[in-house]
């Protein structure tokens, strides 16, 4: 904190509104709370902070709880008197001369309840709150209402004693010299000792001794324990309080001790006092910070370095960054240029056309207007203008440089030659010869230019970024750089001539090393949503960003680092900042202009300054608390369990049905089938036994009908079961080919071979052997003129790791392309459903039934017959 009130003392010769000089003032950047922003009334008396973190202010009329973002206000309209705060337990007092409002809980999601408890259950002592003011926490001063019999008192606690702050058992010191002080002295309690001033003197009181006169003077108001040891103030100065007597410190002059001295410590070494219309800062010598209030009750420093001031004008509070606020004392203008010259001097242009030098009025002229640029060259500072450009050298003259009338946009340094931006050019202008030259031209609205310091002098304008090359002499190179956005104006664009260049697009900051141009992505999550008006790359490794509501400093390498935000909470107090350059000083301060007012700090102080928040987190509610989120994950995850394995119930019941009714259908289409293919086949069979009785063959006639009569009720009892053991299927196929034979005579001639070692148990599907038969009679044999054969061959077969049975249908016909042309309105359903039923059957089996068909042929390549295999595993099902 030293070095921050050095650097704004030196900027500043006093702040509140203290005048620097003739034109500017300055102030320290501040927020002050009125009734406006949530407080009971403009008087305040007393401001304090809780262990989390909160800010209290009382007031006249109530007091209010400050959590970095907002005001909340407790006992509004009623007229309360709230002179201090404690903390107890888990409770804050708020405490008034004859009441206390305890409130406990944090009261995020609502303002905590408070409870009125009286300071004496008997009412008759209040507090005292002017003399107590310095009293450590957990001692208050009571008096009776006469203002006398004043005792210290220790605070109760609450689960002790509930209905009051003091009982007798508390008393813990009374004297009468306690009921001497004057509203303007404040008590103050040694580790063992009180020390009380008075308009007699200054007394130290001891437990068993007499009281012991250190000094008769009657200005000591207030005392204050550092490292140097108790100091003791008075009218004239600071004091050290000996064991017997006092020395003077240091000299110094208070105007309006009337309401007493107020006293704090902040930092090292440092006190800060007040009387009751000025601030000084004591660093072993005494400079003012801030005058011009009305009447100052008390300070407070917290736990950030902030320090606050209750007072008759509501309540100041003084930001630790140390941001100084500057501005004309003519309302009608406002600083657009600034500029240090090789001395040191601040150099400033205006709106109005003024020229000032270390806020002395330098040079004015009518109808000019100074562009928000400024740069120095040699030993002059430059700055563009309406109609020319004007130099301001070290005697603090101010001449024209002599450019033709223009409106001139930006002023750049490139080595020691001047760049200067015109509406559609860009000129290069050497002081030591007076030279100009024009450096590219044909550019719509130059805004700024850097020098990267690598041999490049980089210009933005309307149409996007340009990069000149060969400055230094010979012809200028010009690339308009593809790769950046040109659909927004670059209008902040800064150099630290040493191969580190920035600039910014909307909300985006873009750096250039080597030439290159890449997004500082680091960047991105702070800057998001704020609009850039202007980027500043120090010499000193760090770069500036002023967004229109905030700014952000970070350390600039090849990456950024230690980047931190600041706005109106934390210090940055600044009304819109312009698209202008930054100026820096030799000592790292850095100046920018405002809408309103000016802004100086130092980017070093500012990174090294403490930046935890001072915004007061709320408690996540309850459904954001580590174990409901894990307990609604389990939750969440138990119910897309749970619907997902609903879902798959469902899907697989729904495919199980559609299954079902698939295999049904399609047994019922072979079942018809079966049935449509009776009729015929029957009638062909009757008409040869027929032929045997007509012919008086008794036997043969008696054989066939008990062969078709058995064969007949076979199929009728079979032909709904989905299979039947290789025995059946064999039995049925070899009555079948018997009653074709019949029909067809020698035509047909057919086999039947079963291995011995076949499992006659295995299942088969019903009638498969059949329909293999009936395809190769009806199609194969039928159509060859000499007839034919049908072989059925019934097989063990092991296949993986797998036991099965091969059943193979073979013919000697004409095989099926040509059976297709003789037989053409044939529909092929019985192949064709067996084919889809195997296909079903499969679905339930890990084993599959496996069926081909081989088309046979002659050595010549001639179709010669048709083949159908099945091979079925032997422990297979079908349901």
């Amino acid at each position: 904190m030293k070095r921050r009130f050095l650097l704004f003392l030196a900027l500043t010769s006093g702040v509140f509104v203290c005048c620097h000089a003739q034109w500017i003032e300055s102030s320290l950047s501040y927020r002050r709370f009125t009734t406006q922003d949530g407080l009971p009334q403009m008087q305040t008396e007393t401001v304090w902070q809780d262990s989390r973190g909160y800010i209290y202010i009382g007031t006249l009329s109530g007091f209010v709880r400050y959590d970095g973002r907002s005001l909340t206000t407790f006992l509004r309209g009623r007229r309360e008197n709230i002179v201090g705060f404690q903390e107890v337990g888990d409770e804050v007092w708020a405490m008034g001369f004859v009441r206390q409002w305890r409130m406990k809980g944090d009261g995020h999601r609502s303002p905590p309840a408070v409870t009125m408890v009286p300071t004496d259950p008997e009412g008759a002592m209040l507090l005292n709150n002017l003399n107590a003011a310095d009293l450590p926490p957990g001692y208050v001063l009571i008096e009776d209402r006469q203002e006398t019999n004043r005792m210290i008192c220790r605070t109760c606690d609450p689960r002790h004693q509930p209905s009051g702050i003091i009982r007798p058992a508390s008393e813990v010191f009374r004297s009468p010299l306690l009921d001497d002080m004057t509203p303007d002295r404040k008590l103050y309690i040694d580790s063992s000792s009180v020390y009380v001033p008075t308009s007699g003197g200054l007394f130290r009181l001891r437990e068993g001794r007499t009281a012991q006169l250190l000094t008769a003077r009657d200005d000591i108001f207030s005392l204050i324990r550092t490292a140097d040891g108790l100091l003791a103030l008075g009218k004239d100065g600071l004091y050290t309080v000996g064991e017997d007597s006092l020395a003077c410190l240091s000299r110094h002059h208070f105007e309006a001790p009337d309401y007493g001295l107020a006293v704090r410590q902040i930092g090292e070494g440092r006190l800060v006092v007040a009387d009751a219309h000025t601030i000084w800062l004591y660093d072993g010598g005494w400079r003012q910070m801030a005058t011009g209030f009305k009447l100052i009750r008390s300070l407070f420093v917290d736990k950030w370095n902030r320090l606050w001031v209750a007072s008759y004008q509501g309540v100041f509070c003084f930001f630790h960054c140390d941001f100084v606020n500057h501005r004309l004392t003519d309302r009608n203008d406002l600083v657009r240029a600034i500029c240090f010259d090789a001395e040191g001097h601040a150099v400033m242009g205006t709106l109005n056309g003024r020229v000032f030098r270390d806020g002395q009025l330098a040079d004015e002229t009518e109808g000019n207007f100074f562009a928000p640029s400024a740069v120095r060259v040699g030993d002059c500072v430059y700055m563009a203008g309406f109609g020319d450009v004007a130099a301001v050298g070290l005697d603090g003259g101010v001449r024209r440089v002599g450019l033709p009338y223009d409106k001139y946009q930006f002023v750049s340094r490139y080595a020691d030659r001047l760049i200067i931006g015109t509406r559609s050019s860009v000129l290069s202008f050497d002081p030591s010869t007076l030279r100009t030259d024009t450096l590219a031209s044909g550019i719509v609205r130059p805004w700024c230019a850097a020098d990267d310091g690598q041999g490049r002098l980089w210009v933005s304008a309307n149409s996007g970024l340009f990069c000149l090359t060969n400055v230094d002499g010979g012809t200028v190179g010009m690339e308009k750089v593809k790769n950046t956005p040109s659909a927004l104006v670059i209008s902040a664009l800064s150099s630290d001539a040493r191969g580190r260049t920035c600039f910014a697009v909307g909300d985006t900051l873009f750096a250039i090393l080597g030439g290159e141009i890449r997004p500082m992505t680091e960047a991105m999550p702070t800057l998001r949503g704020h609009e850039i008006r202007s980027v500043h790359v120090s010499p000193k490794g760090y770069v500036v960003v002023a967004a229109i509501d905030g700014l952000m400093v970070a350390r600039l390498g090849d990456t950024l680092t230690d980047i931190h935000w600041f706005d109106a909470r934390t210090g940055f107090t600044m009304i819109e900042p312009l698209a202008a350059t930054m100026a820096e000083a030799d000592d790292g301060t850095v100046w920018m202009a405002g809408l309103e007012e000016m802004t100086s700090f130092s980017p070093e102080l500012l990174l090294s300054d403490n930046q935890e928040s001072t915004v007061i987190a709320a408690p996540r509610p309850w459904w954001q608390q580590g174990w409901a989120l894990c307990a609604g994950g389990v939750l969440l995850s138990l119910l897309v369990w749970m619907v997902t394995r609903i879902v798959v119930q469902v899907q697989t019941r729904k495919k199980m049905e559609r299954l079902s009714r698939e295999k049904e259908q399609k047994e019922l289409q072979l079942s018809a089938i079966r049935l449509k293919s009776i009729p015929h086949f029957h009638a062909n069979v009757l008409a040869s036994i027929e032929y045997f009785v007509a012919n008086r063959f008794p036997s043969e006639a008696s054989h066939y009908l008990k062969l078709y009569s058995d064969f007949t009720n076979q199929t009728l009892s079979d032909i709904d079961r989905p299979s039947r053991t290789v025995a059946d299927e064999v039995d049925y196929v070899r009555s079948y080919l018997e009653l074709e034979h019949l029909r067809y005579g020698d035509r047909l001639r057919y086999a039947i071979d079963v291995s011995p070692d076949v499992n006659l148990n295995v299942m088969l599907p019903t009638m498969v052997l059949h329909t293999y038969c009936q395809n190769a009679v009806k199609h194969g044999i039928a159509g060859k003129a000499e007839g034919g054969s049908v072989t059925v061959s019934v097989s063990r077969q092991q296949r993986g790791d797998g036991d099965g049975v091969l059943v193979t249908v073979s013919d000697d016909g004409v095989g099926r392309t040509e059976a297709a042309h003789l037989t053409g309105s044939s529909t092929k359903q019985g192949l064709k459903i067996l084919s889809q039923q195997i296909a079903l059957y499969n679905r339930s089996n890990r084993k599959k039934i496996v069926q081909r068909v081989i088309d046979l042929t002659d050595d010549d390549g001639r179709p010669s017959g048709t083949c159908f295999e099945l091979w079925v595993p032997a422990d297979y099902t079908f349901c």
